[in-house]
């Protein structure tokens, strides 16, 4: 009876621990749902063909001292739109506007306002549909148009805002800028998350167009550059990329090329966790944007949540795999006793028949000495009868 009653507990001690381990890792998928999907910038390709699986979003990150001018990348655009028109790949674009963005940043100094400043900002100089790719939290205003006619437009956060005019309903308002002025279209909130509070950093941060931050500058080489590409195939769209960047002169090892789109993958997230410590060091003097360094970051959690699911599941894992063979022994014995029962249900049918065809020489004999007293007794009366007649 003890060794009963402690069987038992053992039993729903492993099941509490099961219980336990499996709500540990729905938070943590929670988790993982949350940090796979919490940056926009990850998700153009969803944005753009509204089904990811017939787009992919690829990026390509480049050194300083290896960047692109403008030229190079319309260069590159170009020919990444033959190779889609000799594909037959070309997407239907809306209005016709690109795919493709690109961008370079740096800190722009004297910054100000005619009420304050000046300030140090750090600046990012866009060109193409760079708010299709990083579509930010306007608080006021719009954005600036991919290719405007009036290149003094900017975007500054509110941070900026504040600092320069005390208040964020500052669009319209001008900004001042190495002697140049510059009208605001809008203000922005960064995103909130922790990984991007992380990478963003405590400095004023503004968009502007590229060629106004190459005229304010000297040289600023692009160093990010940014499209959705059809993906028929899986790593079309990356292999069109690498090829139109090293035909632009840059080496293999020179670039970083990644797909955004399948990034927080389980593949993906296992090649993080594989070179986890050395993906972060780079020797090539490439400098990422702060919305990748939020990816990246992003990346690690995931990765790391995936790993916690798989390790809590093992234990439920095994046991469940355990009760399945345990279920299926008794199954194969209970289907073992059920033949047997079946075989001697027929084996005791089969010897009724065999008796019913062929009756046992005692039924036979019992059968011959009834008939024939039968028969004498018949006789006997006969006799009987004709002497009394």
């Amino acid at each position: 009876m003890r060794t009963e009653r402690a069987k038992l507990k053992l039993g729903w001690g492993r099941i509490a621990i099961c219980i336990l381990l499996l709500l540990l890792a729905g938070v943590l998928a929670l988790f993982f749902r949350h940090v796979t999907g919490m940056l926009p910038s990850q998700q153009a390709a969803g944005r753009w063909g509204g089904d990811a699986g017939r787009f992919a979003q690829v990026t390509v990150f480049l050194p300083q001292h290896n960047g692109l001018t403008q030229g190079e990348v319309n260069g590159l655009i170009s020919a990444l739109w033959r190779e889609l028109q000799q594909e037959g790949l070309e997407p239907e674009t809306p209005a016709g506007a690109p795919i493709f963005a690109y961008s370079a940043e740096g800190v722009l100094e004297g910054v100000a306002s005619q009420y304050r400043g000046p300030i140090d900002v750090y600046a990012t100089g866009v060109g193409g549909n760079f708010f299709l790719f990083h579509p930010v939290q306007l608080i006021s205003g719009v954005y600036f148009p991919p290719e405007g006619f009036n290149q003094d437009l900017v975007l500054i956060d509110e941070r900026m805002a504040w600092q320069l005019f005390g208040a964020i309903d500052v669009a319209g308002l001008e900004l001042l800028i190495g002697g140049r002025s510059f009208l605001i279209s809008g203000v922005y909130r960064p995103l909130s998350d922790f990984a991007s509070r992380a990478a963003y950093g405590e400095m004023p941060h503004m968009f502007l167009y590229y060629s106004a931050m190459v005229a304010l500058s000297g040289w600023s080489p692009i160093t990010t550059m940014e499209a959705v590409l059809p993906n028929p195939i899986s790593g079309l769209a990356e292999e069109m990329l690498r090829e139109a960047i090293e035909s632009a002169g840059v080496e293999e090892g020179e670039f970083i090329l990644l797909n955004n789109t399948d990034r927080y993958g389980p593949l993906a997230l296992f090649g993080v966790l594989r070179e986890f410590g050395q993906r972060s060091m780079y020797r090539t003097g490439l400098r990422l944007p702060y919305w990748e360094n939020a990816a990246r970051m992003a990346e690690d959690f995931a990765a790391l949540a995936l790993a916690l699911i798989l390790l809590l599941l093992v234990y439920p894992l095994i046991l469940a795999l355990r009760v399945l063979l345990d279920r299926w022994r008794r199954r194969k014995r209970r289907l073992k006793m059920a033949r047997k029962k079946l075989e001697d249900i027929r084996e005791k049918r089969r010897e009724a028949e065999w008796k019913s065809a062929h009756p046992s020489q005692d039924e036979v004999q019992q059968y011959d000495v009834d008939e024939i007293i039968r028969l004498v007794r018949e006789s006997e009366d006969n006799d009987e009868n004709e002497k009394e007649n």
